[in-house]
C-alpha cells in the first residue's frame, strides 16, 4: 500500500512541477486560495512570531510582512516542489550568485570536515538543491512519521544531496565530518533536547542548540555560515567562515542567533517563520 501511495504522491509532484511557476505568483490564484485555507495554522504561527519578534514595529508594517511571507509561501510551494523534481539541466539554469565560494571550496578540496550553518528560508528545498549541484553536500533532516512522506521527501532531497540522516542522530554526524564530509545544519530550531541550553532571539528567550560548538570541540571542523537570498533574477549564496565565533556554549548561542538575526532582517519575509521557534519559552503566543 506504501508503494501505491509513494507512486502517486510522486505523480502528483511532478505534475505540480510542470506547471507554469507564473501561477504560483499570482496570490489571487485559485490553487492558492484552496491551499491556504488549509493551511491557516502556518498563518497564526507566522503571525504569532513576527508580534512576538517586532514588538516595537508599527502594526500597519507587522501586518503587510506577514501577508508578504503568506506570498512567498505559495511561490515556495512550487519552488520547492521543482527542486524535488527537476532534472540537473533544469537546476543549473537558475542563475545563482555565489559570495566567498572560495572558502567552501578549499575546505573541501583540503578533504576539511565542514558544518554548513544556515537559516531556515521558505526556499528551503531549492536552496539546498542549488548549492548539492555546486558542492557535495550531506544533510540532517526530522523524518516524516508517514512512511510514505518520508520516502518522498527522502527521494527529492537526495536528488542533489549525497547522503541525509535524522537530525537526532549525532553519530552518523560526526562520523561524516571526521571523513571529510560537508553537513548542511540549521540551528536556529527548537530542538527540545538536551543538547540546547536557553538563549534570546530578536530579545526573546528561546532554546538553541549547541551542537554546532561541540561538534567543533571534538572533530576540529571547519564551521561556515551560509546565507541564501532570493534576487530580482535569481537567488544568491554568501558564505563566511565562522570557525572561531565563539568559546563557550552559551557565547556560540548568543552569537549564532545574532548572525541569523542580521540575515533575517535583511529579507524578513524570506525567513521561515512558520514554525514555532519559542515554543519552550513561550508556548503561549502560539495558542
Amino acid at each position: 500500500m506504501n508503494n501505491i501511495i509513494l507512486a502517486l504522491l510522486i505523480g502528483l509532484t511532478k505534475s505540480l512541477s510542470l506547471l507554469p511557476r507564473s501561477i504560483f505568483e499570482n496570490k489571487n490564484s485559485s490553487i492558492w486560495k484552496v491551499l491556504s485555507r488549509r493551511m491557516q495554522k502556518r498563518k497564526k504561527i507566522i503571525t504569532a512570531n513576527i508580534y512576538h519578534c517586532y514588538p516595537d514595529k508599527d502594526i500597519n508594517w507587522k501586518d503587510e510582512l506577514i501577508e508578504k511571507i503568506w506570498d512567498d509561501t505559495f511561490l515556495a510551494l512550487y519552488e520547492n516542489n521543482f527542486a524535488w523534481n527537476a532534472t540537473k539541466k533544469q537546476i543549473v539554469e537558475y542563475h545563482c550568485e555565489y559570495q566567498n565560494a572560495e572558502i567552501l571550496s578549499k575546505a573541501q578540496s583540503e578533504k576539511k570536515g565542514v558544518l554548513l550553518l544556515f537559516r531556515h528560508s521558505v526556499f528551503l528545498e531549492l536552496s539546498a538543491r542549488l548549492i548539492s549541484e555546486k558542492f557535495l553536500i550531506y544533510g540532517m533532516e526530522r523524518p516524516n512519521n508517514i512512511a510514505a512522506l518520508q520516502a518522498l521527501q527522502q527521494r527529492g532531497r537526495l536528488k542533489g544531496m549525497q547522503g541525509l540522516t535524522s537530525k537526532s542522530n549525532v553519530q552518523e554526524l560526526i562520523k561524516w565530518i571526521k571523513e571529510g564530509k560537508t553537513v548542511l545544519y540549521g540551528p536556529d530550531q527548537d530542538y527540545q533536547n538536551k543538547r540546547s541550553i536557553v538563549s534570546s532571539f530578536f530579545g526573546k528567550r528561546c532554546l538553541t542548540t549547541t551542537v554546532p560548538f561541540t561538534l567543533k570541540k571534538i572533530t576540529g571542523c571547519k564551521i561556515i555560515y551560509l546565507d541564501f537570498y532570493k534576487t530580482n533574477i535569481g537567488y544568491k549564496f554568501e558564505l563566511s567562515d565562522i570557525s572561531n565565533i565563539a568559546e563557550s556554549k552559551e557565547e556560540f548561542a548568543e552569537k549564532i542567533n545574532r548572525l541569523i538575526e542580521e540575515s533575517v532582517n535583511r529579507a524578513p519575509e524570506h525567513y521561515l517563520w512558520h514554525h514555532r521557534r519559542f515554543k519552550s519559552q513561550a508556548p503561549e503566543i502560539y495558542d
